[in-house]
């Protein structure tokens, strides 16, 4: 369920709103988010391995991130991420699923909180220069990619089953 303010049209939304402390308004911010807000918003923290490498906490997460959930049902399940739902603000992960009644299989939800990220998925460009933008250090990040990068083949895959939700 995406929740909404009456009033508030993305026209109208502010980016004033994020400093404020008052819970309210840090809703109002989230709910009223536009999309392209919403992608930088959704960010998982990292491993303990690439956060030594990059001495950073978080980084948005991805369609072909291989992760680990960490709370919930499918605890302890790790997988690759197939879709990244900005409007709900939701991550479907390849092996996080269940039956309907209808026997059909379906993706679980996940807030992206609640997931850490074991290998980015690092085959476009503009997201190796983000993290390079981030990290401030080519050579960190170039030991990143060499260790800690999702192959080819498993984005492919990721991508085709995310069509299919």
């Amino acid at each position: 369920m995406v929740l909404e303010f009456k009033n508030i049209k993305y026209d109208n939304w502010y980016k004033g709103w994020k400093k404020s402390k008052q819970p309210r308004k840090q809703r109002k911010y989230l709910i009223n988010a536009p999309i392209h807000i919403r992608r930088k918003i959704m960010c998982s923290t990292l491993s303990e391995e690439i956060r030594k490498i990059l001495r950073i906490k978080s980084f948005p997460i991805r369609v072909g991130d291989y992760v680990r959930i960490l709370r919930g049902k499918f605890r302890g399940t790790e997988g690759l991420v197939v879709k990244v739902d900005a409007k709900r603000y939701r991550v479907f992960v390849e092996n996080a699923k269940y039956n309907s009644k209808t026997g059909k299989e379906i993706y679980y939800p996940i807030h992206h909180s609640k997931l850490m990220i074991l290998k980015l998925n690092l085959t476009d460009k503009l997201r190796i220069e983000a993290l390079i933008r981030k990290v401030k250090d080519r050579e960190r990040v170039d030991e990143i990619i060499k260790k800690f990068s999702v192959g080819q083949e498993d984005v492919k895959k990721a991508i085709d089953i995310g069509r299919n939700i």
